[in-house]
């Protein structure tokens, strides 16, 4: 499992998210956003995913999954 924060993944908090998997991630990061700040999900949803922030945010996602530890 690893642990990271709304505001590492360019979120406006510091919740904490824990999950299995980077896909996982991704969707519990996607229903936090979507409950506590929808107008920044709403904005993500509207981004086309070969918009270059999108690219960008893609690749730092998955260097700062790989970079987290793992906890048991």
């Amino acid at each position: 499992m690893k642990t990271m924060t709304c505001a590492q993944m360019g979120g406006p908090c510091d919740t904490k998210i824990t999950v299995e998997t980077k896909e996982e991630m991704m969707k519990a990061a996607m229903i936090h956003l979507e409950t506590m700040h929808p107008e920044m999900a709403q904005t993500i949803k509207e981004t086309p995913p070969e918009d270059p922030m999108m690219v960008a945010w893609g690749q730092k996602f998955a260097a700062d999954w790989e970079a987290s530890p793992t906890i048991e």
